[in-house]
């Protein structure tokens, strides 16, 4: 499971801005700590070499169930292109003994399944010894509600929070410190061990998980990339296009593929990949001189902007998407939009979707591209991208039943505890092909979610033989993109940036999307640069130089 990776309007505003080096991923992000080195206290920031934080991680325990048969290159996931005949049973004991109920609660990007009376929680939560309730929200708003719950306080015994959503909370280090266990009794070192699905996450993974000196949360490691560029090849094939090579393949898509009075448009939201296009940073990169400069700075970027007003004044893209009130899947799944970018887990996800009632659905990712056709650069970004927080204050052995829990949900493919959180039970919620893949039934259909899923990570894998073609698809994909990634200026330095940066963020993309709109003139797009800069960017680029030249860079 790749992750989600699909809510687009706080996503967006996070990507569309800053970085510590490359862009926030799905998995990776550079995330808003607040904390000057003393436990709960200011704003100023925080970076420390991921190698200094190793007294708070748990000690590597590695765990494999079963063995790649397409082995991830660069960095890139490995691929495992069919399911194993036996799955091994990872977990063998309850994990919360005492029977009580664990609250949780989670985004999901898809319908919400039945709360009450589905039998995919149940065998869930029988494996677990106790049940789960969940309170799961709609991805693409998660982060609006995140804030106000964190104010009042009032959090569950299981948090996930993703990553992007944590960068628009200014105080976010001090809520760590109040609301939020410190795991680093728990899991430091050797007593990983007690947990060894959590002890099987890569150590730079749980970097990311500290807080103010302390490891604060089970991370969900990253497969790096934050965005593709998805086009529907099923309904492309239909009239003979392409994907697109360069920036005047995209126009004329654009003219070739929309059609209103069909009622189909050829792009939804494309303005990250469209910037990744024309060679914009992922986040900061240094200039001839060596300053540091943004990627909202560069003329690349600029470019992009002006090219992405293009295709919205043009009528390319779907009306809703213009009116910011598109449902986006949708649109992509119904063949309302053709072209779309989306994160890397979004593709299995809408195959699970669809191939029932339509078998011909065929999304399929863009190889990367440049907009003159040159050599290509893709985004990268940190190893982890979306934590799960423990409540403070539950007592000792609750603390050990709740990681017991993620203990549960970090197994990875190949064991009896993976099939069950993401397919349920066999013969019930799937049933196997004869290939060994699990195929969904009506009611696995109607009551599988990734719910489960979004309550702590596992090591990336890509795994979904059960549509046919798409592990081969997906390996092949990440390796090339895996290829032409950016170098990041701070790989291996764990940033908690400045909590001030936090708030440029919805300023800047709410001038972005007029500009892209056409509400205002290109022109104010310096305007909105220089905004960002005189409140808080220039002291930003001050704290990441700062950060490089404390590491020798």
């Amino acid at each position: 499971m790749t992750g989600p990776l699909g809510g687009q309007t706080s996503r967006r505003t996070f990507i569309s801005l800053l970085g510590a080096g490359a862009a926030a991923t799905a998995g990776g992000v550079t995330l808003t700590g607040c904390s000057d080195g003393k436990s709960g206290s200011s704003t100023a920031g925080r970076a420390e070499a991921e190698d200094k934080l190793s007294g708070l991680l748990p000690k590597y325990i590695p765990y494999e169930s079963v063995k790649p048969d397409l082995p991830g290159e660069n960095g890139a996931s490995p691929g495992f292109s069919r399911y194993p005949s036996e799955l091994k049973r990872a977990v063998p004991e309850k994990m919360v003994p005492s029977g009580r109920e664990v609250t949780a609660m989670t985004p999901l990007w898809s319908p919400i399944p039945p709360l009450v009376g589905n039998s995919y929680f149940e065998a869930n939560n029988e494996r677990i010894g106790a049940p789960v309730k969940f309170n799961i929200l709609s991805g693409n708003d998660y982060g609006d509600k995140l804030g106000p719950i964190l104010a009042a306080g009032n959090v569950p015994e299981l948090l996930c929070i993703p990553g992007w959503n944590i960068s628009g909370l200014t105080r976010f280090g001090q809520a760590v410190d109040k609301l939020f266990e410190d795991l680093t009794p728990h899991l430091a070192g050797d007593k990983a061990s007690a947990y060894p699905m959590l002890a099987n996450l890569p150590t730079r993974a749980w970097a990311y998980g500290v807080w103010n000196s302390q490891l604060k949360a089970v991370p969900f490691p990253s497969d790096g990339f934050p965005w593709a560029l998805f086009y529907r090849k099923d309904l492309l094939d239909q009239v003979g296009a392409e994907p697109p090579k360069n920036a005047e393949d995209v126009l004329a898509l654009g003219k070739q593929l929309t059609d209103a009075k069909a009622g189909r448009w050829a792009f939804g939201s494309v303005a990250d990949e469209m910037a990744r296009m024309f060679g914009a940073p992922g986040g900061w990169r240094k200039d001839s001189s060596g300053k540091l400069v943004n990627k909202i700075e560069t003329p690349e970027y600029e470019e992009s902007v002006a090219f992405v007003r293009r295709l919205f004044q043009s009528g390319y893209v779907h009306p809703d998407v213009v009116g910011n009130s598109a449902d986006e899947k949708a649109l992509f799944e119904g063949g309302k939009v053709l072209i779309r970018q989306d994160g890397l887990g979004g593709w299995n996800e809408s195959l699970q979707r669809q191939l029932t009632s339509n078998p011909k659905f065929n999304p399929q990712p863009v190889a990367p591209f440049a907009h003159d056709g040159g050599a290509p650069i893709t985004w990268g970004g940190e190893p982890a991208g979306i934590f799960t927080f423990v409540k403070k204050g539950v007592g000792e052995e609750r603390v050990k039943e709740l990681l017991g829990v993620l203990n549960y949900t970090a197994a990875p493919f190949g064991t009896e505890e993976y099939q069950t959180y993401t397919y349920g039970a066999e013969g019930k919620h799937y049933t196997k092909q004869p290939s060994g893949a699990p195929k969904l039934t009506a009611l696995g259909q109607k009551e599988v979610s990734q719910t489960y899923v979004f309550l702590g990570g596992r090591p990336t894998a890509i795994t979904q033989s059960e549509y046919p073609g798409y592990v081969e698809a997906m390996s092949q994909w990440q390796n090339a993109a895996a290829k032409v990634r950016e170098k990041n200026l701070f790989d291996g330095i764990r940033v908690e940036q400045p909590a001030k940066m936090a708030a440029l963020h919805q300023p800047f993309d709410d001038a972005l999307q007029d500009i892209l709109r056409g509400r205002r003139p290109v022109s104010e797009l310096k305007t909105a640069v220089k905004q960002w800069q005189d409140n808080g960017g220039n002291e930003g680029r001050d704290f990441y130089a700062k950060v490089l030249s404390d590491n020798g860079r």
